[in-house]
């Protein structure tokens, strides 16, 4: 048993027992602030591709479960919109302008649930030039998104389809803003009006098309869907007219959300919708919705 108990001894001695990584070690979560300052490192160098991984994979995905985003980022992600040409960079940044946008102030609190925000005073000393409030970095916003929502360039199209959904996001508890916000949608929509094509195959039916009637259909999706999510407007002709107009759009979509948004100001003013879809309805004209105008 000794001679047992001594090789068992020796064959430890030269052979070690090797501890198991433990799998299961939880890692420290990232405070609100390291979010924060990685942004801005991060943005800095926005131009390497480490960078922009890290971005991608680590940094915003970590920020999405915080309710709301601080303004104190806003330069940073200004920054990358500005310098940064990494599709994946820019979905998230588009993502979290909007958040900024559609914040309405209250800290901590929001209807979506997710983890409370710090006090944006306390993050405050993360920005170089010093403490950063809604009230500094939301005209700079607006100003910039609502450059590219109007640009005719082709070469930057789905980049002005991404600015005008963030920038309807705006809380429009500004009479300013909600002007603004309307003139940029309704210049769109004048634009992307086209009442010479007409629709072979039906309302919910989508068509092929050269490259320019593939991107005044997508321009006019992406109108209509920023009318409806603007406040409705019952009381305003242009609004009406705007949303009575995109029955005649090509995008199937489209013709949905402007639809819907006629279904519900007929709830409030039957007559001036009516009127509105009768014009449409001389011959000669484009009548698709006999039955939606039968029913008001």
């Amino acid at each position: 048993m000794q001679i047992q108990s001594d090789t068992i001894s020796a064959a430890k001695a030269f052979n070690p027992v090797k501890a198991l990584p433990q799998r299961n070690r939880k890692k420290k979560p990232v405070s609100y602030s390291q979010l924060a300052r990685s942004i801005h490192e991060l943005a800095a160098t926005c131009d390497q591709k480490k960078s922009q991984r890290q971005l991608v994979n680590s940094v915003f995905p970590k920020l999405a479960v915080y309710n709301s985003v601080d303004p104190s980022v806003a330069p940073s992600l200004l920054m990358l919109h500005q310098q940064c040409e990494d599709r994946n960079v820019l979905r998230y940044v588009y993502y979290y302008l909007a958040r900024i946008l559609s914040d309405n102030g209250s800290q901590g609190l929001s209807a979506a649930g997710g983890i409370p925000t710090p006090n944006w005073d306390a993050l405050a000393d993360i920005d170089v030039a010093g403490g950063v409030t809604r009230a500094d970095v939301v005209p700079r916003i607006v100003d910039q998104l609502s450059a590219e929502s109007t640009s005719d360039d082709v070469e930057f199209h789905a980049r002005r389809l991404a600015a005008l959904k963030a920038l309807t996001s705006s809380s429009t508890s500004s009479s300013e803003m909600l002007e603004k916000l309307s003139e940029i949608v309704f210049g769109i929509l004048e634009k992307v009006a086209d009442t010479k094509q007409k629709r072979k195959k039906g309302i919910f039916t989508k068509q092929g098309g050269d490259k320019e009637s593939i991107l005044r259909s997508n321009l006019q999706y992406a109108s209509l869907s920023a009318l409806r999510r603007l406040p409705l407007d019952p009381g305003n002709p242009a609004f009406l007219h705007r949303a009575v107009q995109g029955i005649e759009f090509s995008d199937p979509v489209a013709v949905r959300h402007a639809l819907s948004i006629i279904s519900e100001i007929a709830v409030r003013d039957p007559y001036s919708v009516a009127m509105a879809l009768g014009k449409n309805a001389q011959p000669g004209g484009m009548l698709h919705y006999p039955c939606f105008l039968v029913q008001l």
